[in-house]
């Protein structure tokens, strides 16, 4: 076995494979999605989360945190809050009432996905 992977070994050009390796990645051919449109993707599952606020605390404080304490986040009441989808930021969104359970309605769109940060945005 090891003679017939020997011999083609033997066969490769191998300066044409340095060439190849040293010229770097090569941009993909890509083929128009079927039907030209989203709709090949409309199956795909994703994970839509909305993000209330954050806070960074040290390891000791979380530790001594008990029963009754408040630790402040950072966003103000009524700010809208960050739809994540994936972990990326989509959109900013309010929570409303839709029979009896949480909704969120959308008040603007973010397209450019840019991932969720502990920063205010």
């Amino acid at each position: 076995m090891t003679d017939n992977l020997d011999a083609a070994l033997a066969d490769l050009d191998l300066m044409d494979v340095d060439a190849l390796v040293g010229e770097g990645p090569q941009p993909l051919e890509t083929a128009p999605l079927p039907g030209g449109d989203m709709h090949f993707f409309q199956d795909v599952p994703l994970t839509v989360t909305l993000e209330v606020a954050s806070t960074e605390v040290t390891l000791g404080e979380l530790s001594s945190v008990k029963e009754g304490d408040v630790l402040p986040l950072d966003k103000l009441a009524g700010e809208p809050l960050d739809v994540m989808v994936n972990g990326l930021r989509f959109a900013k969104a309010e929570v409303v009432m839709v029979d009896g359970r949480y909704g969120i309605k959308f008040v603007n769109q973010n397209t450019n996905g840019q991932e969720s940060s502990k920063s205010n945005a």
